[in-house]
């Protein structure tokens, strides 16, 4: 009884469309035809109408149709309004989704922004100056939640721990390489094996996901590391390294060898063939993206491969899955 007098409509846009089209014509028949309906069904849409609101709008007249009573002639009014209101939303939702200008968001993992993504922007915006771009840089936890609750569209980052409801869209493979001192005495050998470093410090790259990614490279080998340090920061990492801290693994490669600090560091290969990172794209799936964020995706895709051949960086490596640590 709490309830009673408490009614909640749910009149969808299709019934408004075919009452104000029984309105306008003034036949079932002739609004039949004009909507591509059965006669059936749209009569079985405006006694539906009627028992919903729980008026009369229409008097049925023998000889004239169905003409609109008072209450119906208000109601007519407002739903042509409402329908109205309806075109120009999707008018304008179209616009939106197509054009190739308007704010986009984008994300990106944090150790990739400083080496790939700045340029990455920068060449984006000269070729699509109309588009503005929102970043937002993070670890890979971080940028995929921005994604999943849609302050960011697409997100640059390793594959690392994606859950299906994302989508991956794949551009480069990056190998792991060993990060030494330039003092360091294996600093000109043209490839390293873990075996050779796992006794020294390591520096490790400590982010969520990533650190597993690296402890990983050691396991798969029956390897455990020598932990030092650890750090967040990619940067701070290579400037440990270039400090003679300790060695470090990492798969970016910067365009200089010199840290922050102006201590170098030297980028050798491993011997191994171990696991490498692919740098992906990331969208949420069964989401239909819009024209610019596919045009990002494009243009990125295009721009990441571009750099990476000029790195030297294989793309067709086949990917393994992480092998777990032996007891």
């Amino acid at each position: 009884m709490a309830a009673e007098g408490k009614r909640t409509n749910k009149i969808s846009l299709r019934t408004l469309r075919t009452f104000v089209t029984v309105a306008e014509t003034g036949t079932i028949s002739a609004a039949a035809q004009k909507l591509g309906r059965s006669q059936a069904a749209v009569s079985a849409t405006i006694s539906e109408f009627e028992s919903m609101l729980g008026v009369s709008i229409f008097f049925r007249k023998p000889t004239k149709g169905l003409v609109l009573t008072p209450v119906g002639e208000m109601l007519s009014l407002e739903a042509k309004g409402l329908l109205a209101h309806s075109d120009e939303f999707e008018t304008i939702a179209g616009a939106m989704g197509n054009a190739i200008e308007g704010e986009l968001s984008v994300a990106c993992f944090t150790n990739l922004a400083p080496v790939i993504f700045a340029n990455l922007i920068s060449e984006f915006a000269k070729r699509y100056p109309k588009i503005r771009v929102r970043i937002l840089v993070g670890d890979h936890e971080e940028i995929l939640e921005s994604v999943r609750n849609g302050v960011s569209e697409i997100a640059l980052s390793f594959d690392l721990g994606v859950p299906d409801q994302f989508k991956n869209i794949s551009t480069v493979e990056l190998p792991p390489l060993a990060v030494l001192p330039k003092s360091h005495r294996l600093a000109r050998a043209k490839a390293i094996k873990l075996a050779e470093l796992v006794d020294e410090p390591l520096i490790l790259m400590d982010l969520p996901h990533t650190r597993e990614y690296f402890l990983s490279l050691f396991y798969s080998m029956n390897l455990n590391p020598n932990i030092r340090f650890r750090s967040r920061s990619f940067e701070t990492v290579r400037t440990l390294v270039g400090n003679g801290l300790g060695y470090s693994i990492l798969n970016l490669v910067p365009e200089v060898d010199r840290t922050y600090d102006g201590s170098e560091v030297v980028n050798i290969p491993l011997a191994e063939s171990l696991r490498p990172l692919r740098v992906n794209l990331i969208t949420l799936q069964r989401v239909t993206q819009r024209r610019i964020v596919r045009t990002f995706s494009d243009f990125a895709r295009g721009h990441i491969k571009n750099w990476g051949n000029r790195a030297g960086v294989g793309t067709d490596a086949k990917i393994a899955p992480y092998p777990n640590k032996k007891s």
